[in-house]
């Protein structure tokens, strides 16, 4: 049988009491947002719903209003709301509001609830045999209507909360349907700023999350909620949007605009030298990237067998752009050494010949151990791929 805990006043505000977060009822303060005050106009307290597991999920319908009086803060207060009550709760109803007596007005119901299922359409699922079910008929509700001529009380906005939830709101299940934070989108994305792909940043901020935590159970609350710990396909696309918005399309303006940029940071920085030639299918120009590190420049200066040997290995494709990276070594007692390294859009001789001519410009002035680019080593060495088979005077 239903209780009634408190009921406060009548729809009039001014007969109202209104209480701060603190002191709220117990079961209020783990939904509503802090910081804010509320005017309490009723507060039903219902008999609690038992899931089959025999776990009881507390039920209540809230009737009340809230100091915020613009749109942008009523946002804010739903975000908020989502946030700290761990409840994810899409909009199921809009009321084409224009703004000259109602500010804001919106409806929304349980992402578990049938009606948000309607409203989204028929998607295709992905994985049917999951026993994650995103359709339970959940029937909590909440409605918020921000009036123009409220504006002039303490606490404009209305807010109708129905929390009748059929299932446990802080299970692993339910939090994996978490909306994503802002604020934990933003890291990953300097995550991906700082070199990571979306596979390393992911372990990455799991480490994060991991050192945290204060103790095991808010690490498995952490890492169940989607909200906080994004699931891998979110991650990769999210990637894919990042490397698109910086770099452009692949073979784009704007990702040799980029490529050029960092070469030159790189010139700048001592570190080594870097060419690189653009590609252009339209004039025939393959793609060449040359790069001599500061540890090779060393190699060729300070190591004798840089001017007796050096081989010449080309690798297969490990990337999307599918570009063959050749590597230009020398051996020596502790194992190989690198001279230069070569990138290229594919495995013609003419390209290799062009890739081999760029390098000798960034090559240092005493490279292959004082014998110089013109001249090169005494022995070139390579496998019996055709498209190392050039001619080997350097």
């Amino acid at each position: 049988m239903d209780t009634t805990l408190t009921t406060v006043g009548n729809s009039a505000q001014n007969t109202s009491q209104i209480l701060s977060w603190d002191s709220l009822p117990k079961l209020l303060k783990s939904i509503l947002p802090q910081d804010y005050t509320y005017l309490i106009i009723n507060f039903n307290k219902l008999s609690p719903c038992y899931t089959a597991e025999n776990f009881a999920i507390p039920q209540f319908e809230l009737d009340a209003f809230v100091d915020i009086d613009d749109a942008e803060k009523v946002h804010k207060w739903f975000l908020e709301f989502e946030s700290h009550s761990k409840t994810t709760m899409p909009q199921s109803k809009g009321y084409g509001v224009k703004g000259k007596e109602v500010l804001f007005r919106e409806k929304r119901h349980c992402i578990h609830s049938n009606l948000v299922k309607k409203k989204q359409g028929k998607r295709e699922t992905k994985l049917p045999q999951s026993s994650r079910a995103r359709n339970i008929h959940c029937n909590a509700k909440i409605h918020l209507r921000l009036e123009k001529w409220r504006l002039k009380t303490s606490h404009p906005l209305e807010i109708n909360i129905k929390f009748t939830h059929n299932h446990v709101i802080d299970s692993a299940e339910s939090l994996s349907f978490q909306r994503v934070k802002g604020e934990v989108r933003e890291r990953f994305l300097e995550l991906f700023a700082d070199g990571h792909s979306s596979a390393s940043a992911k372990y990455s901020y799991e480490d994060e999350l991991h050192l945290s935590a204060e103790n095991d159970q808010e690490l498995l609350e952490m890492l169940a909620d989607r909200g906080k710990n994004l699931d891998y396909s979110y991650i990769y696309r999210l990637f894919q949007e990042y490397r698109n918005n910086t770099l452009g399309s692949r073979n784009g303006t704007k990702m040799f605009e980029r490529l050029t940029e960092a070469i030159n940071n790189y010139n700048s920085s001592g570190n080594g030298k870097a060419v690189l030639q653009e590609y252009d299918s339209r004039v025939g120009k393959a793609f060449i990237l040359c790069i001599v590190t500061g540890l090779m420049c060393r190699v060729h200066e300070q190591v004798p067998q840089a001017g007796e040997l050096c081989y010449m290995d080309a690798s297969a494709s490990f990337e999307p752009l599918n570009t063959s990276i050749t590597l230009l070594f020398t051996s020596c007692a502790v194992g190989a050494l690198p001279l230069g390294l070569l990138v290229t859009s594919d495995e013609l001789e003419i390209t290799l010949e062009k890739a081999l001519n760029l390098l000798k410009t960034i090559l240092p002035p005493h490279s292959f151990y004082g014998r110089g680019s013109q001249v090169g080593p005494m022995v070139f060495i390579t496998d019996d791929s055709s498209f190392l088979e050039v001619d080997s005077r350097f």
